[in-house]
């Protein structure tokens, strides 16, 4: 990050000059002066709330400042709208990619801009125009774009921006929904777009992804420039943590648990499912236990027979100690009413309903235990939801305000207060802290190590190797849709934990 005036013309690609939004009494953005290196990778850290999507909306042209200029290549573009910014090059790449399944990849590709003969279009020259495009990429241009993997739809959205002229890419946490493997593919992909010239802006929550991706970084706290470096090589993690909460942050360790054999467990057995086949496995109350292995391992699909997402043809589940097994539930209802709850890794998909209130989404989970004949005990649903509204910390006015007009990390907190307003024996999370920031991850980790005190089962499905190494008592490894092995103690370790995951 360049503060001021300081770089020259040549140098800086962008300049943000005292840039301010308002909305009414409230200042989402005050007074921030940036600049971009042309041909690097500009971090952009912050808590959720920060200001970040403020200020990339304005430089894409979503948002107009109240106040300071945006200059691209020396010239002002502040006012522009979307349209004028990118055939300006500035494009904004989204979260969730903007794919279009049915369509090919080439026809992705050139979406809007497909080259044409008088009236017709020219699939020749479409299809030649997106093998050139796609060279070295290892994405087939016929390939219809809904069997593409992960990172093959973002590696798309960004040369799809290219392709339109896109020499400031901004990426909107492109590594969300990524393994480790997917994401180093990501960052090769963007090295060597990066030694061809493009400048991107890369916002992520991950400290550890701004140090080995960036070449510089800026650091938004409460809507102003907190910090930053044009050379992310003299900072550390503690130092980008620091600017990020405007404190030292104090990192969530769980003091592990260990349980003997003979005490009481929950225990599933004999489970076959599509990609599992897990003879045993055992959880006790008030234990956490994470689940590791590649994509594909059997890890999620197995935290997901569990709960009736995915469909077991043979296994038992024993909840209680005297209690006679049972089959694994067929449907999440039925896991609901047992006592078993599910966080989903993709809050956006499975975990909110937009339009409704924070209270609506607290208590939905549970309005089958409320109802009588039909009819919701909208005082018992007045309580959950101001018991779990205050105790998840919430930072809203009140439980009324619409979901969608929360940060991440505060959604992530209702949806957690979703499924233990469920009250369950067993909990099982899938990455519940991707795509928060690191304060408010610490909170979540506080949160399911207090419901573990209370005599929950905890299981932590997560590709985050530093919160298996703060959060878990165990680790159990997936291989080939089975548990081949257990790490605990000082075996769960960063290095132990890679090796699993690639």
């Amino acid at each position: 990050m360049t503060v001021g005036n300081a770089g020259t013309a040549d140098a800086d690609i962008l300049r943000i000059a005292n840039l301010t939004k308002t909305y009414g009494r409230f200042s989402a953005l005050k007074s921030v002066s940036l600049s971009v290196r042309r041909g690097s990778i500009h971090g952009l850290l912050g808590e959720n709330g920060a200001g970040k999507s403020t200020l990339v909306g304005m430089i894409s042209g979503q948002r107009q400042p109240t106040s300071g200029t945006i200059t691209l290549n020396g010239i002002e573009v502040q006012g522009h709208d979307v349209k004028e910014m990118e055939k300006a090059g500035v494009f904004l790449v989204t979260q969730e990619p903007m794919i279009i399944d049915h369509m090919s990849v080439a026809e992705n590709l050139l979406l809007g801009i497909w080259p044409r003969k008088g009236w017709l279009i020219d699939w020749k020259r479409l299809r030649r125009d997106a093998a050139r495009m796609l060279q070295d990429t290892d994405i087939d241009p016929g390939q219809r774009a809904g069997t593409l993997d992960a990172v093959a739809r973002r590696k798309l959205n960004i040369l799809r921006a290219m392709f339109s002229g896109g020499r400031v890419v901004i990426l909107d946490e492109p590594t969300a929904s990524l393994d480790v493997e997917a994401r180093q593919q990501l960052f090769a992909f963007m090295r060597r777009l990066k030694a061809e010239g493009v400048t991107f802006i890369f916002i992520s929550h991950y400290n550890d992804e701004i140090l080995e991706i960036c070449d510089a970084v800026s650091v938004l706290r409460d809507g102003e420039l907190a910090g930053g470096s044009d050379d992310v090589g003299e900072m550390t993690s503690d130092m980008l943590s620091e600017l990020v909460l405007g404190r030292g942050l104090s990192l969530f360790q769980r003091q592990r648990r260990t349980f003997g054999a003979d005490e009481a467990a929950i225990v599933v057995e004999g489970v076959r499912a599509r990609n599992v086949a897990v003879d045993a496995f055992r959880i006790h109350p008030g234990e956490i236990v994470g689940f590791a292995g590649l994509p594909g391992a059997g890890a999620k699909e197995f935290a997901r027979c569990l709960f009736g997402l995915v469909h077991a043809k043979d296994g038992t589940m024993r909840l209680e100690p005297n209690s006679p097994a049972v089959k694994l539930p067929g449907h999440p209802f039925e896991a609901y009413r047992r006592g078993i709850a599910f966080l989903s890794d993709d809050r956006r998909k499975d975990g909110l309903v937009g339009h409704l209130s924070i209270g609506a989404n607290m208590s939905l989970s549970s309005l089958p235990a409320l109802s009588r004949r039909g009819f919701v005990d909208v005082e018992a649903e007045r309580e959950i939801i101001s018991r779990y509204f205050a105790g998840m910390g919430v930072k809203a006015p009140n439980p009324e305000v619409a979901i969608d007009t929360l940060s991440g990390g505060n959604q992530q907190k209702v949806c957690l207060g979703r499924v233990l307003a469920t009250e369950p024996k067993l909990l099982i999370l899938d990455e519940p802290t991707r795509g928060i920031d690191v304060g408010v991850k610490q909170d979540v980790h506080r949160i399911i190590d207090e419901l573990s005190g209370q005599g929950v089962a905890v299981i932590v499905v997560t590709t985050d190797s530093d919160e298996m190494i703060r959060l878990v008592d165990r680790v159990c490894v997936f291989s080939a849709g089975s548990i081949v092995g257990e790490l605990t103690g000082e075996a769960i370790s960063k290095d132990r934990l890679r090796q699993i995951s690639g």
